[in-house]
């Protein structure tokens, strides 16, 4: 389709994600150029030594391709910072490895409780406060590439826009499943 990485491309609402100079703290920004919100991020891993520069380029390369995620020790919620509003929120990617249920990625912000369900290898809902509010599908066959295809299913405001940019460019729609993760171990 394009050559942008799928998490660089803006969301059908014209939302997108940009990481810092450092990719530590990926900034969320709206279709008028605002930052809403920022989110800490897994930061990439730097190498020094006989091979190090080979192995930043290596994963500066991995970086752009697949984007920035969450932290990943604990998968403990981590802080969203808002912009202009000073609440307290936070979002969650889920287990690490397990049944694709156990991979419920979760947010609260401004008092509303979010989940993000992966249903399957390809595709996963959006709820608030327990009511699907979106349904998202990524179409192609690698990963990180392709595009992603979003249903809404009622009428969202500024707060659901901006968790559902987090929900499709952090945490991703699809997961492999506890069969796939075992395969990729042994790999």
């Amino acid at each position: 389709m394009t050559d942008i990485p799928l998490w660089r491309r803006p969301t059908r609402s014209g939302w997108r994600v940009e990481a810092d100079e450092a990719r530590t703290r990926v900034d969320v920004i709206d279709a008028a150029g605002q930052v809403r919100a920022s989110v800490a991020t897994e930061p990439v891993q730097s190498f020094t030594g006989r091979f190090a520069e080979r192995m930043n380029a290596d994963k500066s390369r991995a970086f752009e391709t697949n984007g920035p995620s969450l932290p990943a020790p604990a998968r403990e919620p981590a802080p969203l910072s808002l912009r202009s509003h000073d609440d307290q929120a936070f979002v969650s990617d889920g287990a690490a490895s397990g049944r694709r249920r156990e991979k419920t990625g979760r947010a609260l912000v401004h008092g509303r409780r979010y989940s993000f369900l992966h249903t399957g290898g390809k595709r996963a809902e959006a709820l608030r406060d327990g009511t699907r509010i979106a349904s998202f599908r990524k179409h192609g066959s690698r990963p990180h590439n392709g595009h992603v295809t979003r249903t809404d299913h009622g009428v969202l405001d500024e707060t659901d826009e901006l968790v559902l940019t987090v929900f499709e460019k952090l945490l991703r729609p699809g997961r492999p499943g506890a069969v796939s993760d075992a395969f990729a171990s042994l790999g």
